[in-house]
């Protein structure tokens, strides 16, 4: 069986060892260094398939993809699933780095961080008695996969309500409870904190706007996690401009890198990372165990972990 990596190439050095007693065979694909390869016999990807990879001609013997995120609102599903293509995603690999992150901008919001380390800069000894503590305080997560899970599970150690939002309501662990996304959005008034971690699709994109800003809790938290394209910029800038808001952080932003023209980047109260909460020291080790255990898996004609269709 032959298989493929695209532009991980020590992803592919750490995964190539637990092949070595089976007859898996592997390529890889560099994007900018086109080289001959036989991709009329891949069965399996590993890695973002660029779309002429994915054309039944180019390599018509595909039979499964295994992506290094947990998002793939950038993969053709629909067009896969009726060709019987296999696709698993990344889940779980970066939720705890992400969940950490969250947990950090939280803190920096209601203990003021940025106030102090401004007065650090100047020399300043000054107390801000404008804090909070976070038990007692309700969070709502909209998206209660992996990482809204691992969310839930640090935001309860701080003896915070945690309530999610999912697409029909079901119970997830870690969660005091659970309201589909129509309720979650009537509901959403009634928290500190708002989390977001869902995917960009036609059912999520937009959802922060002035409509639902005009319902949050003033003095709210939001953080984004999930994709940019969940908020409208213009109507969020609006409500921090009203003072409405009592801190943003976003790990994502509508475009990527965000324009050196918005307004984000110098409001008081919002913090920008430039798309990194995933980032540790730990990432590589769990993708090549899901990728090997994926890749066996599919070898073995076993279940396979993260399947998406």
């Amino acid at each position: 069986m032959k298989i493929m990596f695209v532009d991980m190439p020590e992803i592919e050095k750490q995964c190539r060892p637990f092949f070595n007693s089976t007859d898996i065979e592997c390529y890889h694909y560099y994007s900018n260094e086109p080289e001959s390869l036989p991709l009329e016999e891949i069965e399996v990807i590993i890695g973002f398939p660029k779309r002429n990879l994915l054309e039944p001609q180019t390599m018509p013997n595909l039979k499964m993809i295994q992506l290094p995120s947990a998002g793939y609102d950038k993969i053709p599903l629909d067009d896969l699933k009726k060709r019987g293509i296999i696709c698993a995603n990344a889940s779980g690999v970066y939720s705890i780095p992400i969940a950490e992150w969250v947990i950090a901008k939280i803190l920096e919001i209601i203990k003021q961080s940025r106030y102090y380390y401004q007065n650090q800069e100047k020399l300043v000894w000054k107390k801000n008695y404008n804090m909070f503590e976070l038990p007692g305080m309700r969070a709502l997560i909209f998206g209660t996969g992996s990482i809204g899970q691992q969310i839930a599970k640090r935001l309860r150690a701080f003896d915070v309500i945690v309530d999610g939002v999912n697409s029909d309501g079901r119970e997830i662990m870690y969660f005091n409870q659970c309201l589909n996304m129509e309720n979650g959005k009537k509901a959403s008034g009634n928290y500190e904190i708002l989390i977001f971690s869902l995917p960009n699709n036609k059912h999520t994109a937009g959802l922060v706007n002035s409509d639902f800003l005009a319902n949050v809790k003033k003095n709210v938290i939001i953080i984004n996690v999930g994709r940019g394209t969940l908020i409208s910029e213009p109507d969020l800038m609006d409500a921090l401009n009203k003072e409405k808001i009592r801190g943003v952080a976003l790990d994502v932003t509508e475009k990527e890198p965000l324009p050196v023209s918005s307004e984000l980047w110098t409001h008081p109260n919002v913090i920008i990372s430039p798309h990194s909460s995933f980032i540790s020291d730990k990432i590589d080790q769990r993708r090549v165990e899901l990728i090997t255990f994926n890749v066996l898996a599919y070898y073995q004609n076993q279940e396979i972990k993260n399947r998406i269709i």
